[in-house]
């Protein structure tokens, strides 16, 4: 009974994209099949959707032309999110280790990652796996820690 409640609020576009099949309306089980996108990826239907509950779209198919997250970033003359990240200057630290936080503020962002800073130039930093930032230290040059 909750499954025919749920399947008559769900919204018309899942309706029109053939997510819910005649079975899937009576509130039957029905397997979800990959539809192809304007660009030939295959890709999934979502699954449980309630109306005007936009979290499981990201805002994506609001109207607005977008239907991933790629286009979004790739409309108009805007940057990209990499191309921010590789523009930024490396950070110089001194020390050999540097706790990336991704943030200042270490409650937010990713998870601290310790990066060993031997080796590094200005040329060539050490770069966060999590944010992209890049850091280098001229400390090991002398052999010397500190």
């Amino acid at each position: 009974m909750l499954c025919r409640r749920l399947a008559a609020q769900a919204p018309c576009w899942l309706r029109s994209a053939g997510t819910l099949t005649a079975p899937a309306a009576a509130g039957e089980v029905a397997p979800t099949k990959p539809v192809n996108s304007e660009d030939g990826i295959t890709t999934t239907v979502p699954g449980q959707a309630f109306v005007g509950d936009l979290r499981s779209t990201s805002a994506l198919e609001v109207g607005d032309g977008v239907f991933d997250h790629t286009k979004k970033w790739l409309q108009g003359n805007h940057k990209s999110p990499m191309e921010y990240i590789q523009s930024t200057e490396p950070i110089k630290c001194h020390g050999l280790v540097v706790a990336s936080y991704g943030y200042d503020d270490p409650a937010l962002g990713c998870p601290v990652e310790y990066i060993n800073l031997k080796g590094t130039t200005r040329d060539s930093p050490a770069v966060c796996k999590y944010t992209g930032n890049k850091f280098y230290s001229d400390d090991w040059v002398g052999g010397g820690a500190h």
